[in-house]
């Protein structure tokens, strides 16, 4: 049954465009002689899928059309060039021997730069940070600590001990 299977795909696609060599095409002609349901599937799937377009009358194609196809695949064509010249050309910079160390002295420029600046707004903000808890700190406690207890000094100790 999963031979049939196979087979039953291998129609539908591969045999049927005869897009197959000549090995498996006798193996499945082989099949379809030994198998009745395979050799019904087949000719079902030639009646409905290869003899209405081998029946069908040809319409001849304006010429209009023609050189409407002819006129995009040439503009395609055109653009696929541009695009790809200048691919080259960016790789030719990239590659070109003597630019690669400069190439890697610009990268690791920048990203020393972006450590650096990244490090400095850090210690910015743990400054301020620090800053307001300092002032929060000598705002709140301040009269507090020096009227509760006379033992401490400052509001820090206060708050600390």
């Amino acid at each position: 049954m999963k031979k049939c299977d196979q087979f039953k795909s291998q129609i539908l696609t591969d045999y049927m465009d005869k897009e197959l060599n000549k090995i498996s095409i006798e193996e499945i002609e082989s099949h379809l002689l030994d198998c009745g349901d395979c050799r019904v599937f087949f000719k079902e799937v030639k009646n409905r899928t290869v003899l209405p377009f081998q029946q069908a009358m040809r319409q001849p194609v304006p010429e209009e059309l023609w050189d409407l196809v002819k006129q995009n695949i040439e503009h395609s064509n055109h653009a696929t060039v541009h695009l790809e010249n200048f691919i080259g050309k960016l790789k030719g910079l990239i590659t070109f021997p003597r630019m690669i160390p400069a190439f890697a002295s610009l990268i690791l420029m920048l990203l020393a730069g972006s450590v650096a600046l990244n490090t400095i707004q850090t210690q910015r903000y743990q400054e301020k940070d620090q800053g307001e808890f300092l002032v929060a700190l000598l705002s709140s406690t301040g009269s507090q600590a020096f009227s509760d207890s006379s033992d401490l000094k400052t509001p820090i100790e206060h708050y600390f001990l």
